[in-house]
């Protein structure tokens, strides 16, 4: 995916009013490209010492026409942020 692509899924995230919960965590369906992306918001990780480190948004996959392609890409800190702020105004009661 070229990094073009991949901006775009994520400002689209970051003005997603829509947020599913999942038993794999929270996440966005933005369309891009004619094709529906998955974006996953970051949660938090653990470190090799085993302490809670913050972790960024990735985009798992997509899906279009011939089916479901899965990724791994992970947003830069500047995009996960927005990312999350759009999540947190959006799933606010």
């Amino acid at each position: 995916m070229d990094a073009t692509t991949t901006n775009a899924v994520f400002a689209a995230a970051a003005t997603s009013t829509t947020w599913l919960r999942t038993n794999l965590g929270t996440i966005a369906e933005v369309s891009v490209d004619g094709h529906t992306w998955t974006v996953l918001l970051p949660g938090m990780g653990t470190d090799e010492a085993g302490h809670k480190v913050p972790s960024k948004a990735r985009i798992t996959g997509r899906l279009g026409y011939g089916g479901t392609e899965f990724t791994d890409i992970e947003a830069t800190w500047g995009q996960a942020i927005g990312i999350v702020d759009a999540a947190m105004s959006a799933i606010r009661i």
